[in-house]
């Protein structure tokens, strides 16, 4: 018998390898390129892309791998975490540092070990913030990329949250000239219209931004050449090669599987002579992957069996150490699960971590976790949950295997903690759904009040502004009736925000005014000065400098009280502004530019560039070119749309 069910070979993918080898030539010659893989469970994306990684390695490219999981709630970026950080493992830190410069403290939030030990800090618009990292990643993969070529792959991004899409999205655009190929996978059979991933493929098609490369079933002809490849034989009759078909539809995950099948039943065996068979109408080839895969496991010892259960309860991949804790069994009788699931093809040994191991396919995890009774999945995650909780596992593992555990209640603070960790690493929407899993058990009315004003802020810096308007009027409407004055103020701003991206002008300035005379009463503030500037932008748009002006000017000198640096130097473009078309508008600029460049303040410098070239524009096209000349030097430290009067960038 075959100790190994596997093809040595690829069959039947010729014409799609080949497109790929096309988009990754040509991206190494400068032609960046993203290319989508596509097609059903089984039908082996996975496999041509790791085909793909071979021979990107042979050419002297390098190649990053990340995969997306499939559990409900996952770490934000994670695929890109993984690809990412895997590399960054084997590089110099320091000198990784020094090449990224100031962008270095951006990936910190995502990747500690570039933050030198200071903890990673955000300055300015946080929903800034996410654009500079997302740049930050671009740089660090083009600076990979420059000596030898890159291959990015991210697997299975039908599961990939909102965060993983848009850095995708992202990082498709800007290294349209690069040496990058990114090269994603998904389930077609999985995307409907509802999916959310759909709509971004629809719109990277239309664009012509991805090329996409359908993995379809293989023929009878190359069912026929897999079989022979895995059997090592010469030829198989078209009667087998036709059954087969029949059976696995062209799906080589499933062909492996039957075949797998057969053989354990002896009903295709070697001999002297060969490979030989019963009659075609005894063979009783399972009629689905399920089948085969719980067939398969049926033969095992009853102990290894719950040990393998809570190992697919745990995920696509896990930890040697935690499915020991949760598997409710001794050490030894996990190592023979282990070693026979290994041996029969359900479990792959991860070859960076010793003490890690992965599910063959997604397929075989899924059949073994959906045979497993609701009550034994609920106590697995019962146990995986105390266990991470014991060993400071991540926050956001913690708080999945609490609520896929029927404990919620206790969820809420382990969700509290995955928010925050995802609000630093730029993830807002993970954190607002983390937290609006919350609110149901929060009680008490002033923390429900404060819990609906911040993910109303998470949904504002997400660009979702109308959603951010509903969460936080009535968060703030609950804090007018609890008299917390000070905190119904601080969300106004967020409030206002939101209602004048929503061309809401009056209702906005009402809010800003609320909160300025609220806030005046308690002295200067970085909240106080940051209103003041807010309705020095919605004069600036409504052409009426002389009240910008003012505004502006009060910002600066409740900035500087305040000791709010930021906040100062944000406001003394606005005061420039006031100033438009006089040559103290381009002196002011000019300043503010310089200093909020030196101070890493990126999102200031593009602001007071980009009013300096309007104004230039409207009043004086010839003067626009000075301003122009140094755009090229804020875009390369931050990679950043200028923004200023626009209404996307707002005031």
């Amino acid at each position: 018998m075959l100790q190994r069910v596997l093809s040595p070979v690829l069959v039947g993918r010729q014409e799609e390898l080949s497109q790929l080898e096309d988009a990754l030539l040509s991206a190494n010659r400068g032609d960046g390129s993203f290319v989508l893989v596509a097609g059903e469970a089984g039908i082996g994306k996975t496999r041509l892309a790791n085909e793909l990684a071979r021979r990107a390695r042979k050419l002297g490219c390098g190649v990053l791998w990340g995969s997306c999981s499939e559990v409900e709630l996952s770490l934000p970026y994670l695929p890109f975490v993984e690809a990412i950080g895997n590399q960054l493992g084997e590089q110099d830190l320091a000198e990784v540092r020094t090449g990224l410069g100031p962008m270095a403290a951006e990936l910190a939030q995502l990747f500690p070990q570039l933050g030198n030990g200071a903890p990673a800090t955000q300055v300015g618009d946080p929903a800034q913030a996410k654009l500079r990292m997302f740049e930050s990643v671009v740089t660090l993969l083009e600076s990979w990329a420059k000596e030898r070529g890159l291959l990015v792959v991210l697997d299975d991004v039908h599961w990939a949250d909102s965060s993983t899409r848009h850095l995708l999205d992202y990082v498709a655009r800007r290294l349209v000239r690069s040496r990058v190929m990114l090269l994603a996978t998904y389930r077609s059979d999985e995307l409907d219209r509802l999916h959310p991933l759909t709509r971004t493929v629809q719109v990277w098609q239309r664009a012509g931004l991805a090329e996409t490369v359908t993995v379809e079933a293989i023929t009878p002809e190359q069912v026929a050449e897999m079989i022979a490849a895995i059997l090592d034989a010469e030829d198989v009759s078209a009667e087998l090669a036709a059954l087969v078909h029949a059976r696995s539809e062209g799906n080589p995950f499933v062909l492996e599987e039957l075949l797998r099948e057969a053989l354990d039943r002896r009903e295709i065996v070697r001999t002297d002579a060969g490979w030989e068979r019963g009659p075609l109408d005894s063979l009783r080839m399972p009629e689905t992957v399920r089948e085969a895969v719980l067939l398969r496991l049926g033969r095992l010892d009853p102990v290894q069996v719950e040990v393998l259960r809570a190992a697919a309860v745990l995920g696509r991949s896990f930890d040697y150490g935690l499915l020991v804790e949760v598997s409710d069994t001794d050490e030894e009788a996990v190592l023979a699960a282990l070693e026979a699931a290994v041996a029969q093809q359900l479990l792959e040994e991860d070859v960076e971590a010793s003490d890690r191991y992965s599910w063959r396919h997604a397929l075989t995890q899924e059949a073994i976790a959906g045979d497993t009774v609701l009550p034994k999945r609920q106590r697995i995650h019962s146990r995986a949950a105390d266990a991470l909780q014991a060993r400071g596992g991540s926050a956001i593992a913690v708080a999945g295997h609490l609520l896929e555990a029927g404990r919620a209640g206790e969820a809420v603070g382990a969700c509290f903690q995955a928010a925050e960790e995802a609000e630093r690493s730029v993830a807002f929407r993970e954190a607002a759904e983390l937290l609006e899993r919350v609110l149901p058990h929060v009680s008490d009315p002033r923390e429900r009040a404060l819990l609906l004003c911040r993910i109303g802020r998470l949904r504002r810096y997400n660009g979702e502004p109308a959603a951010a308007a509903q969460l936080l009027g009535e968060g703030v409407a609950q804090l007018d009736e609890l008299g917390l004055d000070r905190e119904a103020a601080q969300a106004r701003i967020h409030l206002g925000r939101s209602q004048w991206e929503l061309d809401q002008t009056d209702a906005a300035m009402e809010q800003f005014e609320h909160a300025r005379a609220t806030l005046e009463r308690e002295g200067p503030s970085a909240e106080l000065a940051l209103v003041y500037l807010r309705i020095a932008g919605i004069h600036a748009f409504q052409l009426d400098y002389p009240r910008c002006l003012a505004a502006a000017e009060r910002a600066v000198e409740i900035a500087q009280q305040a000791s709010a640096d930021f906040e100062r130097l944000w406001a003394r473009s606005f005061v420039a502004v006031g100033h438009y078309g006089s040559a103290r508008e381009f002196a002011l600029l000019d300043q503010c530019f310089h200093e909020a460049l030196g101070k890493d303040y990126v999102i200031i410098a593009s602001n007071a560039l980009y009013n300096e070239i309007w104004t230039a524009c409207t009043v004086s096209p010839a003067a626009s070119r000075q301003p122009l000349k140094r755009r090229r030097e804020c875009s390369s430290r931050a990679g950043l749309r200028p923004a200023g009067r626009s209404r996307r960038a707002g005031p």
